[in-house]
């Protein structure tokens, strides 16, 4: 496969593969914003929403106009910044009345009295019209190729990619104006950033005929506040509400003393500010923040930020970006506002970033481990890494419990059938016993809930040794007696190349392929492919970043035909991408849409799948869009949910074809 523009830092989220992002003003800064955007991608970190507030607000809505990062730091480390300081335009001052007294002002040419001068007659000394234009070309060399047929004018918040958030300040009122798809669809981006950049007595207020507005960080300098209301409904368990705040921070020691009343005004102004800022991030739940120094330049230096100040400036986001992901893990567990998971997909998420970093031994504790299925990939790392994996459970009955436990054997782990001798009995996982990263993932059910739905409804409860030392004693010491402890070992468990052939052989079980045509082929990863699916789930996200990982570690070319090489002497094949021939243009992706959405986004051109031709059955859901209308979700979502009009009944069992167990 062809995968020229995939290239990842050494530093690699686990937590933070979903979130949403608010950026504070910063004024010139900007381009620090720009760094930390280019690392957070290098990190694997994806924004769900994005929010920002004067020169933050220039980041964010370019970020949701599906910028890439190279686009945005090209574009903010080349841009002249003293085009942005065009004389004040007198016909746009919001002073209403102009007295004779004041008209004598425009006399005044010389010195600071001159800079009063203008102020007083023209709102501000300079106009933030070019900004808008400027802001308005490049929404439009990002967007106008996706725009509807018939839409004209300026880019609107509706257009974007993702969902935006510019807060400005009204004056009129005294509080936030905010401008969003959902409250202001139809308004134009553009207008709505200038506003929020208007820097007071910098720039000339805006007057809309409804309000005056200024720049968003007299009231608001770090917008995460937007956030709020969402993260308390349904909207915010696509996150798990957790918030990026990048801040923009000014190095204390640069200052000198205070000159004169104008310097005065304007470092009492910053401390307003920034006070705010600070009070706003401590208070607001799950917001973690991301501070970038930006030593001694200001936010009004549109002159004296040159190239070099660029640099250091987007230097400064990529390094602070990079400390911030190496440490996350500390910041996750010490946050005291965890939010209450519940159900199977949100457990899948906890699971699988939790054995991203065990380290020692990992227990799996129940009657069924039917999550083998869904995490095979992160299982097949944790084994390879040598961690000892415990399985406490019941004599398997059905034929697929037999064959889960038959694939955990042959990943090296230890079956124990002892699950109704623990005392206390729980359901769930530990990880790291004995030591201060141990954790554990238990599950109960809400009594209260009429008809429980244990896919959706399950509560799931996350301990770790900082916050909950008492129960990870108590579940260590339930466990004692039940498994012997090994020294870590680290198992091969190579991939193999298998031949197509087997593969497709496979596939004809799959009864709706009984008289398909298969091939192996390079698909192009665009839009010219066609999901089913509404969104992604952030747990496979991370596995598919794992298992990419391996594979080019183990010198594999992406989604061939492999199969890894158990230690019981067996195989499991690695199934690649399964796509449907609809007509010589259309395919329609069947099985594989995780893949194929980080590829997409990695900027990946094409992939190996198998394309499946002559196909008769109906596909299992209608109406199939273009794949960048896939989106990324944490919550626990259904099939119903994530399928349009799913008929079951035609869903492809794919995987169950290709992984029989007699």
């Amino acid at each position: 496969m062809t995968d020229s523009g995939y290239d990842r830092g050494p530093m690699i989220t686990t937590y933070f593969t979903h979130c949403w992002a608010a950026f504070e003003g910063g004024g010139v800064r900007a381009a620090a914003h720009a760094g930390a955007y280019e690392a957070a991608r290098e990190a694997g970190i994806a924004f769900g929403r994005v929010a920002g507030t004067s020169g933050g607000s220039i980041v964010a809505a370019l970020i949701a106009a599906n910028a890439s990062p190279k686009y945005l730091s090209d574009l903010l480390l080349r841009t002249d910044l003293s085009r942005f300081q065009s004389a004040a335009d007198s016909r746009d001052s919001v002073f209403a009345e102009r007295t004779w007294k004041l008209k004598l002002l425009k006399c005044i040419t010389w010195g600071k009295l001159r800079v009063f001068a203008k102020v007083a007659l023209n709102s501000g000394l300079y106009s933030s019209k070019p900004l808008e234009d400027w802001m308005e070309d490049n929404l439009k060399n990002l967007v106008a190729h996706l725009r509807a047929p018939g839409e004209t004018g300026p880019i609107k918040f509706h257009e974007l990619t993702l969902p935006l958030h510019i807060v400005a300040t009204d004056l009129t009122t005294g509080k936030p104006k905010e401008w969003s798809k959902e409250k202001t669809p139809d308004e134009a981006v553009a207008f709505a950033v200038r506003c929020s950049c208007s820097i007071p007595f910098f720039y000339q207020a805006v007057d809309n005929k409804q309000s005056v507005l200024v720049d968003g960080g007299a009231v608001s300098n770090l917008p995460s506040f937007v956030f709020t209301e969402l993260l308390n409904s349904g909207e915010g368990r696509s996150v798990l509400s957790r918030v990026l705040a990048f801040r923009l921070i000014e190095d204390a020691n640069t200052r000198k003393g205070i000159s004169d009343l104008a310097d005065f005004a304007g470092r009492l102004s910053n401390a307003v500010i920034d006070g705010a800022s600070y009070i706003q991030a401590i208070l607001q739940q799950n917001t973690y923040v991301i501070p970038i120094p930006t030593g001694s330049i200001k936010s009004t230096d549109f002159v004296g930020v040159g190239e070099n100040e660029k640099l250091q400036l987007h230097k400064a986001g990529i390094d602070a970006v990079r400390s911030f992901v190496s440490h996350e893990r500390i910041y996750v567990r010490s946050s005291t506002s965890a939010p209450l998971f519940r159900g199977f997909d949100e457990k899948m998420l906890m699971l699988v970033q939790e054995l991203q970093e065990c380290s020692q031994v990992f227990f799996a504790v129940g009657t069924s481990m039917y999550w083998v299925d869904f995490i095979f990939p992160t299982l097949l790392s944790v084994a390879r890494r040598g961690v000892q994996i415990v399985c406490v459970t019941s004599q398997p009955e059905k034929l697929d419990e037999k064959r889960r436990q038959w694939l955990l054997s042959g990943l090296g782990a230890d079956i124990v059938y002892r699950l109704g001798e623990l005392k206390p009995r729980f359901d769930g996982f530990v990880f790291d016993v004995g030591t201060d990263k141990a954790s554990a993932i238990l599950t109960t059910f809400d009594s209260n809930v009429d008809t429980p739905n244990s896919y959706a409804q399950e509560s799931v409860r996350f301990y770790s040794h900082d916050g909950d030392p008492a129960i990870l004693e108590m579940l260590a010491e339930s466990l004692t007696g039940h498994w012997t402890q090994k020294p870590n070992s680290k198992r091969s468990l190579p991939y193999e190349r298998i031949s197509d052939l087997e593969l497709f052989n496979r596939l004809k079980n799959v009864h709706q392929y009984a008289q398909a045509k298969f091939k192996l082929a390079d698909v192009e990863v665009s839009d010219k492919v066609l999901v089913l699916q509404e969104a992604v789930k952030e747990f496979k996200l991370l596995q598919i970043k794992q298992h990419i990982q391996d594979l080019r570690a183990n010198s594999c070319d992406l989604f061939e035909v492999n199969q890894v090489k158990l230690l019981n002497d067996s195989g499991t094949i690695v199934t690649p991408p399964v796509l449907e021939r609809l007509n010589a243009d259309t395919l329609v992706l069947i099985d594989g849409n995780t893949r194929f959405f980080h590829c997409l986004a990695s900027g990946v051109k094409s992939v190996r799948a198998v394309i499946v031709e002559d196909v008769i059955a109906k596909l299992p859901a209608q109406h199939p869009k273009p794949l960048s209308s896939l989106r990324l979700i944490s919550s626990t979502t259904t099939l119903a949910d994530n399928y349009r009009n799913v008929e079951r009944s035609l869903f492809r069992k794919i995987e169950e074809a290709v992984h029989p167990y007699d």
